[in-house]
């Protein structure tokens, strides 16, 4: 498998679908192949296999990226929990597969990953170098340091809506995140934005400002630029949007995160 950045929340996930999943001998069987550095941390038998997981999630969290054959143990658990998820059923007319809800959970935050599973492999489903993980963790350590604890507060939320499989809670903390953002970052780059109403007219100042790009269709006054247009994505409904599915709630995320990371890092420069 190549190489792999996965979030610490996938990983523990991965390690609630293999409690679920495992019995104590499977416990066993796979901290005897992660070897000794790891299986001397991990409690052994009779002390249950909720609590010798535990352990192991433990061991993980305060040992990021460790090697074994080459293999990060991140990896190696996502992997094995990828084993466990029943695969998709053949013909469309099949019945559908069944996931608990611990495996849903898994699925959807593998995804914001850049993940998938089919017939127990893990797939990428967006090309590696976009790096989601890492740009996820960039745009919240950029919102901690300017200021932008309102904004981080409703991306926070967001993610956690769209772990939950909660498609509707997820898309509004999208958009609101979006405008917190654009609204944040007009105030400053123009102190003179924050008398403006929020919304199109901060926005409209950031791109008097020159922040946002006109020459590169970022912006246009007549409403067909990217920001105008994704803006109007995002709620295609109006300020109470309907249901969606979990495709469209992903491509939403994603783009947002991809979007919002590139104008926190150009403010982040400051002026060229």
């Amino acid at each position: 498998m190549p190489h792999m950045n996965l979030s610490r929340r996938t990983t523990i996930a991965a390690t609630d679908v293999l409690e679920e999943a495992w019995y104590q001998s499977d416990v066993t069987a796979f901290l005897m192949e992660l070897g000794p550095a790891v299986y001397t941390q991990v409690r052994s038998e009779p002390v249950s296999k909720k609590n010798r997981l535990s352990d192991l999630k433990r061991f993980v969290n305060l040992n990021p990226g460790m090697q074994i054959d080459g293999e990060s143990i991140e990896s190696l658990l996502v992997e094995r929990a990828a084993r466990s998820i029943p695969p998709e059923p053949e013909h469309s007319w099949s019945k559908a597969r069944q996931l608990t809800p611990l495996m849903a959970t898994f699925l959807r935050v593998l995804e914001l990953d850049g993940f998938t599973v089919s017939d127990g492999v893990l797939r990428r489903v967006l090309p590696s170098d976009i790096g989601l993980p890492e740009t996820e963790s960039d745009l919240m350590r950029l919102l901690a340091v300017h200021g932008l604890g309102v904004a981080k507060g409703h991306l926070i939320q967001a993610i956690d809506a769209h772990a939950r499989g909660n498609w509707a809670g997820a898309n509004g903390q999208i958009r609101t995140f979006l405008d917190a953002l654009l609204d944040g970052l007009a105030e400053r780059v123009d102190p003179d934005a924050a008398a403006l109403p929020t919304g199109q007219s901060r926005r409209a100042k950031l791109a008097a400002s020159g922040f946002l790009s006109r020459p590169l269709n970022e912006w246009s006054d007549d409403g067909k630029g990217f920001v105008n247009g994704l803006v109007k994505r995002l709620h295609p409904e109006g300020p109470h949007p309907g249901l969606s599915d979990e495709d469209d709630s992903t491509f939403r995320l994603h783009t947002v995160l991809l979007t919002s990371t590139l104008l926190l890092r150009r403010y982040d420069k400051g002026p060229v």
